[in-house]
C-alpha cells in the first residue's frame, strides 16, 4: 500500500506543477519552450519505461538548460526574461523527474504484480483440500503415469465418483473421500483430485480390474463408518484408462 499511497502523491504532484507551468506560460505571454519538448520527451519515456529513462530525463535538463543559456545569450534577454526562463526550466526539469520517479514506481508495482502472478499459477497446483492436487497437476501427473506404463505395458484404472446432485455439504464429503482415499490407496502410486464440485477421481496406476475392485471394497468399507445412510450419496464407476484420463473421462460422459 506504501507503494501505491507514493505514486498517488508523485502523480498529484506532477499534475500541479504541469498546470502550474501552463498557467504561468499563460500569464506571461511568452512561448514555452519546456511546454513544447516536454510532452515529446514524456511520451518516449513511456513507451520506453525502463533504465534508459534516466539517461533521457538527464539529457532533457542539460539541453533545456543549453537551449535557455543560448537564447539569453544571443537575444540578450532582460533579467526578467532570464529569471522567467531559469524558473521554467526549474520547473519542468521537475515535472519530468516526478514522471520519471512515477515510472519508476508503477515498474515496481508491476514486476511485484508479476511475482504475486507467478505465485498463484504455484497455489493453483493445489485443491481446496490440502491433501489434493488440483484438477490440472492430477492430469499433468496422470499423463506422466500413463506414457510410463504404456512402456511397461501396465494398465491403470480411474475411480469416478460423482456426488448426488441433491447432495448437501459436498465440501465435507469430498474431505472425507479424500480422508479415507489417503488410508486406503498407495500413497506413491495411486492420485487423487476433485474434478469439480461434485467429482472425485481416483487414478489406480499398475493394476487389473480385479485389483481395482478389491481396492475400491476396502475403499467403501472406510467409508461405512462416516456415512451413517443405507445409501451412499454418490455413484461411482472403475473404468480403463487407455490413451489419458481426460478421453477416459468423455467416454462416460457420452455413455450418460
Amino acid at each position: 500500500m506504501k507503494k501505491y499511497g507514493f505514486s498517488l502523491l508523485i502523480l498529484i504532484a506532477l499534475l500541479t506543477c504541469s498546470i502550474y507551468v501552463l498557467h504561468v506560460s499563460n500569464e506571461e505571454s511568452r512561448i514555452s519552450i519546456s511546454a513544447i519538448l516536454v510532452l515529446p520527451v514524456l511520451v518516449l519515456m513511456t513507451a520506453l519505461n525502463g533504465r534508459k529513462n534516466f539517461v533521457i530525463l538527464v539529457t532533457y535538463v542539460l539541453s533545456l538548460g543549453f537551449v535557455y543559456l543560448l537564447i539569453t545569450w544571443f537575444v540578450k534577454s532582460s533579467n526578467e526574461t532570464q529569471l522567467f526562463y531559469i524558473f521554467e526550466h526549474l520547473l519542468s526539469s521537475i515535472i519530468v523527474f516526478l514522471y520519471w520517479l512515477l515510472l519508476r514506481q508503477l515498474r515496481g508495482v508491476f514486476e511485484e504484480n508479476q511475482v504475486l502472478e507467478n505465485r498463484v499459477k504455484i497455489l493453483e497446483g493445489y485443491s481446496e483440500t490440502p491433501q489434493l492436487l488440483s484438477y490440472s497437476e492430477f492430469l499433468d501427473r496422470t499423463d506422466f503415469l500413463i506414457t510410463g506404463a504404456n512402456r511397461r505395458n501396465e494398465l491403470n484404472y480411474l475411480i469416478h465418483i460423482h456426488l448426488n446432485p441433491s447432495t448437501l455439504n459436498k465440501k465435507t464429503i469430498i474431505q472425507t473421500l479424500t480422508v479415507a482415499g489417503l488410508n486406503v490407496f498407495r500413497a506413491n502410486y495411486d492420485v487423487m483430485s476433485q474434478r469439480n464440485k461434485t467429482e472425485f477421481i481416483i487414478f489406480l496406476q499398475n493394476t487389473t480390474e480385479k485389483g481395482a475392485t478389491i481396492a475400491w471394497s476396502r475403499y467403501l468399507e472406510n467409508l461405512r463408518t462416516d456415512f451413517t445412510s443405507i445409501e451412499y450419496p454418490f455413484e461411482a464407476k472403475i473404468i480403463l484408462v487407455e490413451e489419458s484420463v481426460e478421453s477416459s473421462l468423455e467416454k462416460i460422459e457420452v455413455a450418460q
